[in-house]
């Protein structure tokens, strides 16, 4: 008897495991294979099985890159998580949890107005990079820019790490590596200077550059095939707050109108 009951619970473990991920819910809270199946409680970095390519096909849909839906959280996995965490003002653990479906099935909302519907637009006190297509958010990824502290210049000269804010455009890039005296800018697009965004192996959830702005390099090679010479390019959130930055559109027409013809009613 002993016995029959091992090999009942070696086949149970065995079925559990081998479930496919087609049996995993959309993001209601339940789903039903012999009784209902809770949420897991949480997510981490190196965990594996359908629950995470549930996770990773839903961070995908909803604008966060985590890679093709492979069941295994690693980096593109993780570093989504980050950005996701950063849009929601939420800690920087990499760890997802179960109050967390819910936010991700909630639209990614626009910073706010701008003159141009496609631009790219950095939030430094967020850290991430939201690139903006015909009005709408299509992706948001992780960022790390300046840290703050000092380091000896090319010229000798001792400078402080400083990610420049304003409105700028793309003006030069470059499709392969480029060597400082710094280190190795992946594919750069610069917008201020010698300032880019490119492409790096560290990234971490917090401002680690000497100023430039820095994204994973699977990130950077989508980037370098969205973006282009000319579009424009707000960055913010340090020292100043995105009104600062990015100008008011212009009114169109009907709102012209709408204005004086509002302003043309007789008092109450």
């Amino acid at each position: 008897m002993r016995m029959r009951w091992v090999i009942f619970l070696v086949v149970a473990v065995v079925v559990v495991t081998a479930l496919p991920a087609a049996a995993i819910p959309s993001l209601d809270g339940e789903f039903t294979v012999d009784g209902e199946w809770p949420l897991p409680g949480r997510i981490e970095p190196g965990a594996n099985g359908p629950w995470v390519s549930e996770l990773q096909a839903a961070l995908n849909q909803a604008g966060f890159r985590a890679g093709d839906p492979d069941g295994r959280f690693g980096r593109a996995t993780l570093a989504a998580v980050y950005a996701f965490q950063k849009v929601h003002d939420l800690n920087r653990d990499g760890v997802f949890r179960r109050e967390d479906w819910q936010r991700l099935t909630q639209p990614l909302s626009v910073p706010g107005d701008a003159p141009e519907d496609t631009r790219v637009e950095v939030d430094l006190g967020r850290q991430v990079l939201y690139l903006i297509e015909e009005g709408d958010v299509s992706l948001v990824l992780p960022v790390s820019s300046a840290n703050g502290d000092t380091y000896t210049h090319s010229s000798g000269s001792t400078v402080r790490a400083v990610t420049p804010e304003g409105s700028y455009s793309f003006y030069k890039n470059v499709d392969g590596w480029r060597i400082s005296y710094l280190g190795g800018l992946y594919r750069p697009f610069y917008f201020s200077g010698g300032y880019a965004i490119h492409g790096s192996g560290s990234v971490p959830p917090y401002p680690a550059s000497h100023g430039c702005i820095r994204v994973e390099m699977w990130d950077m090679d989508y980037l370098a095939e969205e973006l282009e010479l000319g579009m424009p390019v707000y960055v913010y959130g340090a020292r100043n707050d995105r009104s600062a930055i990015v100008p008011t559109p212009p009114s169109t027409p009907a709102q012209v109108a709408a204005s004086r013809q509002a302003s043309a009613l007789p008092p109450n």
